[in-house]
């Protein structure tokens, strides 16, 4: 019987010391093991294909921009003279996509640093020029649309 009794009497004083900390950690605790499951099991699928960097010149004349600015950040040596001096590790595109990379013409400056031209492959004629202080020059047929 003393046993019991000495259960009840620690049941009643954990009901005494149960108060509004004992509450807020409770909560928090649940809040934090719902977002925990949010993270673990939630989110958007990737995406169902990745983007054929060959069919998007645009996107070729800026990823190489960004591999230039990198190339330069990190090796600390300028701009490369031709765009096959550029480290590999530094383009995100695929050995087999480097064929792309003919429609874009590149040429050091000494004031400006680099001048990235995008021709179109039909006409020749060019569509925008890149250079390190942004885009510096956009056909009026690319501005429209």
């Amino acid at each position: 019987m003393t046993q019991r009794v000495r259960l009840e009497e620690l049941k009643k004083s954990w009901q005494e010391d149960w108060g509004p900390f004992h509450l807020t950690l409770l909560i928090s605790a649940a809040v934090i093991i719902a977002l925990l499951g949010v993270i673990i099991r939630g989110g958007e699928p990737p995406p169902p294909r990745t983007i054929r960097v060959i069919e998007r010149p645009t996107l070729i004349l800026f990823l190489v921009d960004g591999a230039l600015r990198r190339c330069t950040h990190y090796e600390g040596t300028g701009y490369p003279e031709r765009l096959s001096d550029l480290p590999v590790k530094y383009m995100p595109i695929k050995k087999e996509d480097f064929l792309s990379l003919e429609m874009l013409s590149y040429s050091t400056d000494a004031t400006e640093g680099y001048r990235l031209s995008l021709t179109d492959r039909d006409t020749g004629d060019v569509i925008m020029v890149l250079s390190p202080q942004g885009i510096v020059d956009m056909s009026s047929s690319e501005g429209e649309s």
